[in-house]
């Protein structure tokens, strides 16, 4: 005889599970920014000279982007860290796969807006025209935080995947309101 706890796991496997469908996005987006933020971070290597210059602050100029040359530098780092962290968590079906989600969406708002002000404050220094390219990239992480946090919240995939007992739960709330 089964109990109403194995009924209702029956019941919200009902639906797709697994790594598939819509999710290949997210994880694709994951390995783009892995790739693409270490390509970023590799200009570090080609313009050491002009690291060592900024580090040491031979000038006024250069000691004032220190700030947001490190920032940029740690906010690449860490945004790199929680991507491969996510991606490994996705494979594993770890349940905390929802929240590590909504942080590196979170993470990726707040580090475009930092590139965005520190862009701007170094075009204000050198008086050179800001980089269009981090607007865009900050509107890309408000649309794809728009759309996959709240899909990591309430995709039934996601659900079965990574989240059955917390699904089950839900859904029994679900039932009764």
């Amino acid at each position: 005889m089964a109990n109403s706890s194995d009924t209702m796991t029956a019941q919200v496997q009902d639906g797709p599970r697994g790594i598939g469908g819509w999710m290949i996005l997210p994880i694709i987006g994951l390995i783009g920014t892995l790739v693409f933020t270490k390509i970023n971070l590799y200009g570090v290597v080609t313009e050491w000279e002009g690291m060592k210059a900024i580090i040491a602050g031979e000038n006024q100029t250069t000691a004032a982007l220190r700030l947001p040359v490190a920032a940029s530098l740690l906010g690449g780092f860490a945004l790199s860290g929680l991507a491969a962290l996510c991606l490994y968590r996705i494979f594993t079906h770890s349940p905390s796969v929802p929240r590590l989600m909504t942080a590196f969406y979170i993470g990726l708002v707040v580090i475009s807006l930092a590139e965005l002000g520190g862009d701007s404050y170094i075009s204000n220094l050198t008086n050179t025209p800001s980089d269009p390219t981090h607007i865009k990239d900050l509107v890309r992480a408000l649309i794809a935080s728009a759309i996959w946090i709240p899909y990591f919240h309430r995709s039934r995939r996601v659900a079965n995947t990574f989240r059955t007992r917390d699904a089950a739960v839900d859904r029994k709330i679900g039932e009764i309101f």
